[in-house]
């Protein structure tokens, strides 16, 4: 093996490189290339030595001889290849065997390339180029991989606490009232559909059910202000037109353009006379008799909130003054519900929705609409926020009737 002649690598395609043959002349000549590569070297003198130095340390290639004592070149490669699991470290044969049966045995065991004794140095330095670049490829690319999921990991750390907070934040005494019996279902980690119920201090239950533009963090953000105004006013009895006002009044000074919030807004008293409703932005409120049928509708006539500070200048809630049966409830719901589609594209809709809340008694109605609409929605995704919320009615809600 004559004395070769190389020419430096750039700094970034530097390796280490293992070189293992059990000649010494080899191995000096072989150290003294890949030196002048700008590579650094450490030598074995067989195969086993090959084994015990990798497992001791990290290697960027091997160079294999194949006829050794004590363990021989494919033996030593299979070996490495097993310590370096899904890592790559390539491994290129040098051997004097040059038959094809020799090339099949070394790919066989591992090995990435396999050239003849003696070395030709141009075509090892080319190999060992093409080789050094793609290594630092993968260490860029294993340098990014690395960032990704250590941002990924920030954000999920992020995205729990999040979640905990507006937890605490939306879990509340009120929303376990027996009155109630709601599903919320998020398109993502966060909801931007929320549900809000609490019983003031002159004993009217007042509940809230609001959906925000969007999904995820920045619609669950955006209704953290209703939230925390709905809770202060509504705890002190506040009148139902007050507390829109106030809510209405905060969003447009902090949300931003084209972000919005529907909402309903419900008031009952303990014995149905004053109740009343008030509905931005959101789907149609039902009211059904104990047998689930709709025997009143309350389409939405006000804008969402936080589209216009005028909004308080009309603000009217609707009273719930008909004589309605026992057993009577309303139904709210968000635009998710009858929207989710299924597999071929078919919404929910308004129909299944009044077939599921007549195929059950009142108790179990919030499960059969919910089961009803997983069946539609099959193994497929929902692509929004579902929010499903119904109310038992007071007895004799209304008096007089209108």
């Amino acid at each position: 093996m004559n004395a070769p002649t190389a020419t430096a690598l750039p700094m970034e395609q530097h390796c280490r490189v293992l070189v293992v043959d059990d000649t010494a002349t080899n191995r000096q000549i072989l150290a003294v290339f890949l030196k002048k590569m700008g590579h650094a070297v450490d030598l074995a003198v067989d195969g086993a030595d090959a084994v015990a130095k990798f497992a001791a340390a990290a290697y960027d290639i091997v160079i294999m001889d194949v006829m050794m004592p004590v363990m021989d070149g494919y033996e030593a490669t299979r070996r490495i290849k097993a310590m370096c699991g899904d890592h790559w470290v390539p491994v290129i044969f040098l051997s004097a065997l040059d038959k094809d049966e020799n090339l099949v045995a070394g790919l066989d065991a591992g090995g990435d390339d396999y050239l003849h004794k003696p070395v030709n140095f141009v075509v090892l330095e080319a190999k060992l180029r093409s080789l050094a670049r793609t290594l630092a490829l993968r260490r860029e690319l294993e340098a990014t991989r690395r960032n990704l999921q250590s941002y990924h990991d920030e954000r999920e750390a992020e995205n729990t606490l999040a979640v905990e907070i507006l937890e605490q934040i939306m879990q509340r005494p009120g929303l376990s009232d027996p009155r109630l019996h709601y599903w919320i279902s998020s398109a993502s980690n966060f909801s931007g559909d929320i549900l809000a119920a609490t019983t003031a201090v002159n004993d009217r239950f007042y509940v809230l059910l609001a959906d925000a533009t969007g999904h995820g963090l920045a619609a669950a953000i955006s209704v953290l202000p209703l939230l925390t105004q709905f809770y202060d006013s509504a705890g002190a009895g506040v009148p139902l037109e007050r507390i829109i006002y106030r809510i209405n009044t905060q969003l447009c000074a902090a949300l931003p353009a084209g972000r919005f919030i529907a909402a309903t807004f419900v008031c009952l008293e303990r014995q149905g006379t004053g109740s009343e409703l008030w509905i931005g932005g959101m789907p149609a409120a039902l009211v059904i008799d104990a047998a689930g049928t709709v025997i009143r509708r309350f389409d939405a006539d006000n804008l969402p909130l936080g589209v216009d500070y005028q909004l308080q200048d009309a603000i009217a809630t609707t009273r719930l003054n008909c004589r309605y049966p026992q057993g009577a409830q309303l139904v709210l719901y968000s635009d998710g519900l009858i929207e989710a589609r299924n597999a071929a594209g078919e919404a929910f809709g308004s129909e299944r929705l009044a077939a599921a809340l007549a195929a059950a008694p009142g108790a179990a109605r919030r499960d059969a609409v919910k089961d009803a609409v997983n069946q539609h929605l099959g193994t497929g995704p929902a692509h929004d926020d579902i929010s499903l919320l119904i109310i038992d009615l007071p007895p004799c809600a209304g008096g007089t009737g209108n």
